[in-house]
């Protein structure tokens, strides 16, 4: 009779622990429904408190995580589950919602390579093949805008490079400029010594010469005045 007892009682605690982590996962479900993700996400951990195994609570805490765009927490909860997805058709399923929470981290590559391993699993998936399609074409526009940053970097790198240079050919050019002007400078004074010597050579033997004809002046005047007396003895004219 004991006996009886005792296995009716364990029967009983396994049926009301059974119906409580269903009884979680369901209240959980009715609040996922009506868009309270949190509330839903604690109700969902209290089921799997019952049982950590418990997938059907595992996998809809991990959408409730995704719902509050917690995506870094849901990627590593989907990934989790991997390999304890008790069928084909829930591991395809697992697949494609990692892939869904790999698209919001942009981490596109891991995304499309989920998507493949759950059409792998269920090649009708439409749904699947629209997301892979979609990040395939996302990941295209990523690499293209990336295409053109390293050409805008490398264009602006060219750029500096050859105003540096032409910087570079202006201040030797104008190094070479003040260079000649110096030269030139230092050739005009060499030049102009002489230049300077030859006016003052100039100068002297102008007033040596005005000195010369001053004295041939001189004396013609004097020579003039001599033969004026004389002539004014022989030409007198007697006044008869």
């Amino acid at each position: 009779m004991k006996n009886t007892f005792f296995i009716l009682s364990f029967l009983m605690c396994i049926t009301s622990f059974a119906q409580n982590k269903k009884s979680f996962l369901r209240d959980g479900n009715k609040l996922y429904t009506d868009s309270s993700y949190n509330e839903a996400e604690i109700q969902y951990r209290k089921s799997l408190e019952k049982d950590q195994d418990y997938f059907n609570a595992s996998f809809n805490l991990a959408d409730a995580v995704y719902k509050q765009e917690r995506y870094e927490e849901s990627s590593a909860l989907f990934d989790a589950l991997k390999d304890n997805a008790p069928t084909e058709t829930e591991l395809a399923k697992v697949y494609h919602n990692l892939g869904n929470s790999l698209v919001k981290e942009q981490k596109l590559e891991e995304a499309i390579a989920a998507y493949k391993s759950a059409l792998r699993i269920n090649p009708n998936d439409k749904d699947t093949r629209h997301n892979l399609a979609i990040t395939h074409q996302q990941k295209q526009q990523q690499q293209e805008q990336e295409n053109k940053d390293e050409n805008k970097e490398d264009k602006e790198d060219q750029k500096e490079d050859k105003e540096g240079e032409n910087k570079e050919e202006e201040k030797e050019n104008k190094e070479q400029e003040e260079s000649q002007e110096n030269k030139e400078q230092q050739e005009g004074k060499q030049e102009n010594k002489p230049e300077e010597k030859k006016e003052e050579m100039s100068k002297e033997a102008a007033e040596k010469m005005l000195e010369a004809i001053q004295q041939q002046e001189k004396e013609l005047q004097e020579e003039l005045q001599k033969k004026k007396v004389k002539g004014k003895r022989v030409k007198v004219l007697k006044d008869w």
